[in-house]
Protein backbone atom coordinates (compact mmCIF):
# COMPACT_ATOMS: atom_id res chain seq x y z
CA UNK A 1 0.00 0.00 0.00
CA UNK A 2 3.03 2.44 0.74
CA UNK A 3 4.50 1.54 -2.26
CA UNK A 4 0.84 2.54 -4.27
CA UNK A 5 1.33 6.02 -2.48
CA UNK A 6 4.86 6.39 -3.32
CA UNK A 7 4.20 5.89 -6.88
CA UNK A 8 0.79 7.87 -7.22
CA UNK A 9 2.74 11.21 -5.39
CA UNK A 10 5.46 10.10 -7.94
CA UNK A 11 3.23 10.41 -11.30
CA UNK A 12 1.33 13.56 -9.26
CA UNK A 13 4.61 15.37 -9.22
CA UNK A 14 5.19 14.04 -12.90
CA UNK A 15 2.10 15.78 -14.11
CA UNK A 16 2.17 18.66 -11.89
CA UNK A 17 6.04 19.05 -13.24
CA UNK A 18 5.03 19.50 -17.09
CA UNK A 19 2.50 22.26 -15.99
CA UNK A 20 4.30 24.87 -15.81
CA UNK A 21 6.41 25.21 -19.26
CA UNK A 22 3.29 25.76 -21.49
CA UNK A 23 1.28 27.72 -18.32
CA UNK A 24 4.50 30.06 -18.41
CA UNK A 25 5.16 30.21 -22.49
CA UNK A 26 1.28 30.53 -23.35
CA UNK A 27 0.93 33.71 -20.04
CA UNK A 28 4.22 35.23 -21.47
CA UNK A 29 3.27 35.39 -25.32
CA UNK A 30 -0.64 36.49 -24.54
CA UNK A 31 0.65 38.87 -22.17
CA UNK A 32 3.41 40.44 -24.29
CA UNK A 33 1.16 40.64 -27.11
CA UNK A 34 -1.53 42.46 -25.23
CA UNK A 35 0.94 45.10 -23.33
CA UNK A 36 2.65 45.39 -26.68
CA UNK A 37 -0.71 46.46 -28.65
CA UNK A 38 -1.69 48.78 -25.62
CA UNK A 39 2.04 50.44 -25.74
CA UNK A 40 1.54 50.63 -30.27
CA UNK A 41 -1.98 52.37 -29.48
CA UNK A 42 -0.51 55.22 -27.34
CA UNK A 43 2.63 55.55 -29.11
CA UNK A 44 0.34 58.58 -31.25
CA UNK A 45 1.08 60.39 -28.51
CA UNK A 46 4.23 60.91 -28.92
CA UNK A 47 3.87 63.85 -30.56
CA UNK A 48 2.31 65.73 -27.92
CA UNK A 49 5.40 67.23 -26.37
CA UNK A 50 5.00 65.39 -23.08
CA UNK A 51 4.85 61.82 -23.55
CA UNK A 52 8.27 60.00 -23.37
CA UNK A 53 9.36 56.85 -24.22
CA UNK A 54 9.95 55.90 -20.59
CA UNK A 55 6.37 57.45 -19.60
CA UNK A 56 5.30 54.19 -22.52
CA UNK A 57 7.12 51.78 -20.75
CA UNK A 58 6.38 52.41 -17.18
CA UNK A 59 2.85 52.71 -18.17
CA UNK A 60 3.13 49.20 -19.42
CA UNK A 61 4.76 48.37 -16.55
CA UNK A 62 2.21 49.57 -14.06
CA UNK A 63 -0.87 47.50 -16.15
CA UNK A 64 1.06 44.53 -16.88
CA UNK A 65 0.01 42.77 -13.52
CA UNK A 66 -3.56 43.53 -14.43
CA UNK A 67 -3.60 42.13 -17.69
CA UNK A 68 -1.37 38.98 -16.84
CA UNK A 69 -4.27 38.10 -14.17
CA UNK A 70 -6.81 38.92 -17.47
CA UNK A 71 -4.69 35.99 -19.40
CA UNK A 72 -4.00 33.75 -16.75
CA UNK A 73 -7.53 31.53 -16.86
CA UNK A 74 -6.59 30.99 -20.88
CA UNK A 75 -3.14 30.21 -20.16
CA UNK A 76 -3.96 27.92 -17.48
CA UNK A 77 -6.56 25.93 -19.76
CA UNK A 78 -3.90 26.19 -22.77
CA UNK A 79 -1.12 24.45 -20.61
CA UNK A 80 -4.26 21.52 -18.90
CA UNK A 81 -4.82 20.45 -22.57
CA UNK A 82 -1.31 20.95 -23.53
CA UNK A 83 0.20 18.08 -20.75
CA UNK A 84 -3.23 15.65 -21.73
CA UNK A 85 -2.84 15.88 -25.24
CA UNK A 86 1.04 15.21 -25.01
CA UNK A 87 0.60 12.25 -22.46
CA UNK A 88 -1.99 10.98 -24.85
CA UNK A 89 0.59 11.29 -27.90
CA UNK A 90 3.61 10.07 -26.31
CA UNK A 91 0.82 6.78 -24.72
CA UNK A 92 1.89 7.77 -21.24
CA UNK A 93 -2.32 8.39 -20.90
CA UNK A 94 -2.93 5.14 -22.32
CA UNK A 95 -0.37 3.29 -19.98
CA UNK A 96 -1.67 5.20 -16.68
CA UNK A 97 -5.26 4.03 -17.37
CA UNK A 98 -4.22 0.59 -18.03
CA UNK A 99 -2.36 0.62 -14.85
CA UNK A 100 -6.05 1.16 -12.70
CA UNK A 101 -5.58 5.03 -13.07
CA UNK A 102 -8.89 6.85 -13.67
CA UNK A 103 -8.70 10.24 -16.21
CA UNK A 104 -10.20 11.96 -13.35
CA UNK A 105 -7.59 10.49 -11.39
CA UNK A 106 -4.96 12.16 -13.77
CA UNK A 107 -7.01 15.44 -13.82
CA UNK A 108 -6.11 15.75 -9.94
CA UNK A 109 -2.53 17.41 -10.03
CA UNK A 110 -3.56 19.22 -12.98
CA UNK A 111 -6.15 20.95 -11.09
CA UNK A 112 -4.03 21.66 -8.17
CA UNK A 113 -1.39 23.73 -10.17
CA UNK A 114 -4.53 25.76 -11.29
CA UNK A 115 -5.54 26.49 -8.22
CA UNK A 116 -2.17 27.12 -6.92
CA UNK A 117 -1.97 29.61 -9.94
CA UNK A 118 -5.96 30.95 -8.88
CA UNK A 119 -4.27 31.35 -5.53
CA UNK A 120 -1.42 33.88 -6.40
CA UNK A 121 -3.43 35.80 -8.97
CA UNK A 122 -6.61 36.82 -6.77
CA UNK A 123 -3.77 37.93 -4.13
CA UNK A 124 -2.06 40.27 -7.29
CA UNK A 125 -5.65 41.70 -7.55
CA UNK A 126 -6.23 42.32 -4.37
CA UNK A 127 -3.06 43.75 -3.05
CA UNK A 128 -1.45 45.12 -6.06
CA UNK A 129 -3.29 45.50 -9.11
CA UNK A 130 -5.72 48.81 -7.65
CA UNK A 131 -2.85 50.39 -6.31
CA UNK A 132 -0.66 49.98 -10.01
CA UNK A 133 -3.94 50.79 -11.88
CA UNK A 134 -3.94 54.53 -9.74
CA UNK A 135 -0.15 54.74 -10.44
CA UNK A 136 -0.79 54.11 -14.61
CA UNK A 137 -4.03 56.48 -14.45
CA UNK A 138 -1.64 58.51 -12.73
CA UNK A 139 1.64 58.37 -15.88
CA UNK A 140 -1.23 58.45 -18.14
CA UNK A 141 -3.17 61.78 -17.31
CA UNK A 142 -0.10 63.65 -16.66
CA UNK A 143 2.49 62.29 -19.15
CA UNK A 144 0.65 60.24 -21.86
CA UNK A 145 -2.64 62.41 -22.11
CA UNK A 146 -2.72 65.15 -19.83
CA UNK A 147 -5.47 66.11 -17.98
CA UNK A 148 -6.01 69.60 -16.07
CA UNK A 149 -6.08 69.37 -12.62
CA UNK A 150 -5.90 65.44 -12.02
CA UNK A 151 -6.06 63.62 -8.67
CA UNK A 152 -7.43 60.01 -8.45
CA UNK A 153 -8.77 60.85 -4.70
CA UNK A 154 -10.66 63.89 -5.58
CA UNK A 155 -14.41 64.05 -7.29
CA UNK A 156 -16.86 66.83 -8.34
CA UNK A 157 -20.29 67.63 -7.75
CA UNK A 158 -20.73 64.77 -5.54
CA UNK A 159 -24.22 64.30 -4.22
CA UNK A 160 -24.85 62.37 -0.89
CA UNK A 161 -28.17 61.07 0.64
CA UNK A 162 -27.76 61.22 4.74
CA UNK A 163 -31.19 60.28 5.74
CA UNK A 164 -34.57 59.94 4.13
CA UNK A 165 -35.16 63.40 4.13
CA UNK A 166 -31.27 65.11 4.15
CA UNK A 167 -29.53 65.72 0.92
CA UNK A 168 -25.43 66.69 0.75
CA UNK A 169 -23.94 68.14 -2.17
CA UNK A 170 -20.65 69.32 -2.64
CA UNK A 171 -18.66 70.59 -5.67
CA UNK A 172 -15.53 69.10 -4.82
CA UNK A 173 -14.24 66.12 -2.21
CA UNK A 174 -11.03 64.79 -1.34
CA UNK A 175 -11.28 61.83 1.30
CA UNK A 176 -7.54 61.51 1.56
CA UNK A 177 -7.29 65.31 3.33
CA UNK A 178 -10.66 64.67 4.79
CA UNK A 179 -12.30 67.86 3.12
CA UNK A 180 -15.23 69.01 1.56
CA UNK A 181 -15.46 72.14 -0.17
CA UNK A 182 -18.35 74.36 -1.16
CA UNK A 183 -20.87 72.12 0.56
CA UNK A 184 -24.84 72.28 1.11
CA UNK A 185 -26.96 70.32 3.37
CA UNK A 186 -30.77 70.36 2.85
CA UNK A 187 -33.23 69.06 4.72
CA UNK A 188 -37.03 68.88 3.23
CA UNK A 189 -40.05 67.85 4.78
CA UNK A 190 -42.78 65.15 4.09
CA UNK A 191 -44.02 67.21 1.23
CA UNK A 192 -40.10 67.24 -0.38
CA UNK A 193 -40.46 71.07 -0.07
CA UNK A 194 -37.00 72.23 1.64
CA UNK A 195 -37.30 73.23 5.07
CA UNK A 196 -33.57 74.17 6.21
CA UNK A 197 -30.51 74.42 4.02
CA UNK A 198 -26.84 74.51 5.42
CA UNK A 199 -24.27 76.32 3.11
CA UNK A 200 -20.66 76.33 3.69
CA UNK A 201 -17.65 76.92 2.47
CA UNK A 202 -15.94 73.52 3.79
CA UNK A 203 -16.56 70.84 5.55
CA UNK A 204 -13.66 68.85 7.13
CA UNK A 205 -13.26 65.87 9.32
CA UNK A 206 -12.53 65.74 12.92
CA UNK A 207 -11.51 62.61 14.17
CA UNK A 208 -11.39 63.36 17.70
CA UNK A 209 -15.46 64.05 17.92
CA UNK A 210 -15.78 61.49 14.51
CA UNK A 211 -18.10 64.08 13.15
CA UNK A 212 -17.90 66.04 9.64
CA UNK A 213 -17.88 70.14 10.69
CA UNK A 214 -19.46 72.93 8.64
CA UNK A 215 -16.63 75.86 8.11
CA UNK A 216 -17.52 79.30 7.56
CA UNK A 217 -21.15 79.29 6.29
CA UNK A 218 -24.74 80.23 6.69
CA UNK A 219 -27.86 78.15 7.83
CA UNK A 220 -31.68 79.24 6.47
CA UNK A 221 -34.61 78.09 7.88
CA UNK A 222 -37.37 78.42 5.34
CA UNK A 223 -40.81 79.56 7.69
CA UNK A 224 -42.87 80.09 4.47
CA UNK A 225 -42.37 80.17 0.89
CA UNK A 226 -41.74 84.16 1.32
CA UNK A 227 -40.16 84.10 4.71
CA UNK A 228 -36.77 82.72 5.64
CA UNK A 229 -34.37 83.37 8.42
CA UNK A 230 -30.23 83.36 7.96
CA UNK A 231 -27.77 82.69 10.67
CA UNK A 232 -23.91 82.82 9.97
CA UNK A 233 -21.38 80.13 11.87
CA UNK A 234 -18.02 80.09 11.60
CA UNK A 235 -18.06 76.45 12.51
CA UNK A 236 -20.69 73.71 13.14
CA UNK A 237 -21.21 69.56 13.45
CA UNK A 238 -22.62 68.13 10.33
CA UNK A 239 -25.10 65.59 11.36
CA UNK A 240 -22.91 63.22 9.03
CA UNK A 241 -20.23 60.59 10.52
CA UNK A 242 -18.90 58.67 7.83
CA UNK A 243 -15.05 58.49 8.43
CA UNK A 244 -13.08 59.19 4.89
CA UNK A 245 -12.08 56.34 4.90
CA UNK A 246 -15.44 54.44 4.30
CA UNK A 247 -16.07 56.72 1.57
CA UNK A 248 -15.59 55.82 -1.95
CA UNK A 249 -16.50 58.92 -4.30
CA UNK A 250 -13.50 58.02 -7.19
CA UNK A 251 -14.99 57.01 -10.64
CA UNK A 252 -12.74 54.20 -11.18
CA UNK A 253 -13.91 51.20 -12.99
CA UNK A 254 -15.41 48.55 -10.43
CA UNK A 255 -13.46 45.99 -12.06
CA UNK A 256 -10.12 47.50 -11.02
CA UNK A 257 -10.94 47.60 -7.48
CA UNK A 258 -10.20 45.15 -4.87
CA UNK A 259 -12.86 42.92 -3.23
CA UNK A 260 -12.14 45.03 -0.14
CA UNK A 261 -12.48 48.50 -2.11
CA UNK A 262 -15.46 47.33 -3.49
CA UNK A 263 -17.26 46.38 -0.01
CA UNK A 264 -16.19 50.03 1.30
CA UNK A 265 -18.04 51.04 -2.31
CA UNK A 266 -21.07 49.11 -1.37
CA UNK A 267 -21.47 49.59 2.07
CA UNK A 268 -21.28 53.60 1.62
CA UNK A 269 -23.43 53.53 -1.19
CA UNK A 270 -26.26 51.51 0.33
CA UNK A 271 -25.86 53.92 3.07
CA UNK A 272 -26.30 57.11 1.26
CA UNK A 273 -29.07 55.48 -0.84
CA UNK A 274 -27.28 55.20 -3.72
CA UNK A 275 -27.70 52.72 -6.11
CA UNK A 276 -24.84 50.04 -6.18
CA UNK A 277 -25.84 47.04 -8.57
CA UNK A 278 -22.91 48.08 -10.63
CA UNK A 279 -20.16 47.54 -7.50
CA UNK A 280 -22.05 44.25 -5.88
CA UNK A 281 -21.81 42.88 -9.71
CA UNK A 282 -18.05 43.19 -10.06
CA UNK A 283 -17.51 41.91 -6.32
CA UNK A 284 -19.25 38.58 -7.00
CA UNK A 285 -17.44 38.67 -10.46
CA UNK A 286 -13.95 38.61 -8.69
CA UNK A 287 -15.47 36.42 -6.03
CA UNK A 288 -16.89 33.86 -8.79
CA UNK A 289 -13.02 33.98 -10.69
CA UNK A 290 -11.46 30.97 -8.74
CA UNK A 291 -14.43 28.68 -9.71
CA UNK A 292 -14.13 30.49 -13.54
CA UNK A 293 -10.94 29.02 -14.29
CA UNK A 294 -11.05 25.57 -12.62
CA UNK A 295 -14.41 24.96 -14.44
CA UNK A 296 -13.34 26.49 -17.54
CA UNK A 297 -10.42 23.85 -17.47
CA UNK A 298 -11.98 20.87 -16.17
CA UNK A 299 -14.49 22.06 -19.57
CA UNK A 300 -11.63 21.86 -21.96
CA UNK A 301 -9.14 19.12 -20.47
CA UNK A 302 -11.59 15.83 -21.27
CA UNK A 303 -11.80 17.39 -24.99
CA UNK A 304 -7.73 16.96 -25.09
CA UNK A 305 -7.99 13.14 -24.76
CA UNK A 306 -10.05 12.58 -27.85
CA UNK A 307 -7.18 15.14 -29.95
CA UNK A 308 -4.79 11.95 -29.96
CA UNK A 309 -2.21 12.65 -31.81
CA UNK A 310 -3.58 15.73 -33.71
CA UNK A 311 -1.71 18.71 -34.04
CA UNK A 312 -1.02 20.93 -31.32
CA UNK A 313 -2.56 24.25 -33.13
CA UNK A 314 -6.17 22.34 -32.19
CA UNK A 315 -5.19 22.60 -28.76
CA UNK A 316 -4.55 26.36 -29.12
CA UNK A 317 -8.37 26.43 -31.14
CA UNK A 318 -9.87 24.87 -28.65
CA UNK A 319 -9.16 26.26 -25.35
CA UNK A 320 -9.52 30.18 -27.18
CA UNK A 321 -12.74 28.59 -28.40
CA UNK A 322 -13.56 27.62 -25.13
CA UNK A 323 -12.35 30.84 -23.49
CA UNK A 324 -14.24 33.26 -25.68
CA UNK A 325 -17.60 31.43 -25.35
CA UNK A 326 -16.56 31.52 -21.01
CA UNK A 327 -15.81 35.29 -21.47
CA UNK A 328 -19.07 35.80 -23.70
CA UNK A 329 -21.16 34.71 -21.38
CA UNK A 330 -19.88 36.37 -18.85
CA UNK A 331 -19.26 39.71 -20.59
CA UNK A 332 -22.94 39.66 -21.23
CA UNK A 333 -24.17 38.65 -17.80
CA UNK A 334 -21.74 41.15 -15.65
CA UNK A 335 -23.10 44.36 -18.47
CA UNK A 336 -26.60 42.75 -17.35
CA UNK A 337 -25.75 43.32 -14.07
CA UNK A 338 -23.94 46.73 -14.34
CA UNK A 339 -27.36 48.24 -15.92
CA UNK A 340 -29.54 46.53 -13.47
CA UNK A 341 -31.31 44.26 -15.68
CA UNK A 342 -30.68 40.86 -13.71
CA UNK A 343 -29.84 40.46 -10.04
CA UNK A 344 -26.07 41.21 -9.27
CA UNK A 345 -25.21 37.48 -7.44
CA UNK A 346 -26.85 35.71 -10.93
CA UNK A 347 -24.87 37.95 -12.90
CA UNK A 348 -21.61 36.84 -11.04
CA UNK A 349 -22.54 33.25 -10.43
CA UNK A 350 -24.55 32.24 -13.24
CA UNK A 351 -22.22 31.30 -16.04
CA UNK A 352 -20.34 29.41 -13.38
CA UNK A 353 -23.50 27.31 -12.76
CA UNK A 354 -24.02 26.98 -16.02
CA UNK A 355 -20.56 25.99 -17.28
CA UNK A 356 -20.36 24.14 -14.05
CA UNK A 357 -23.30 21.77 -14.71
CA UNK A 358 -22.11 21.70 -18.40
CA UNK A 359 -18.71 20.00 -16.51
CA UNK A 360 -20.95 17.59 -14.78
CA UNK A 361 -22.94 16.53 -17.74
CA UNK A 362 -19.63 16.20 -19.50
CA UNK A 363 -18.10 14.13 -17.14
CA UNK A 364 -20.62 11.36 -17.36
CA UNK A 365 -21.44 11.66 -20.72
CA UNK A 366 -17.74 10.44 -21.07
CA UNK A 367 -17.47 8.44 -18.59
CA UNK A 368 -14.86 9.98 -16.78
Amino acid sequence: MEKEVKYLMKLYRYIAHKFWGPFFFALGVFTTLVVLGDIFEKMKNLSNGTTTIWDLLTYAAATFPNWLTTIVPVACLLAAISIISEMVANGEWTACVAGGFAPKDLFKPIVLCILAVVVGTLFIQEFFVPQLNLKADEIYYTRIKPAANFNPHVETDVVIKISPYQMLFAKRVDPTRGIMEHVSLDTYNDQWNIANQIIAQDMTWNPQTSHWLFKQGIERTFLSDMDTTEVSFEEKEAPFTTAPKNMVVSKAEDKLLSVRDLTTKINFYSQSGLAHYAAETARQAKLATPFVTVIMCLLGMPFAISTRRKSKILNIILSMVIAFAFWWLISMCTSMGHNGYINPFLAGWGPVLIFGLAVVFEFKWLKL
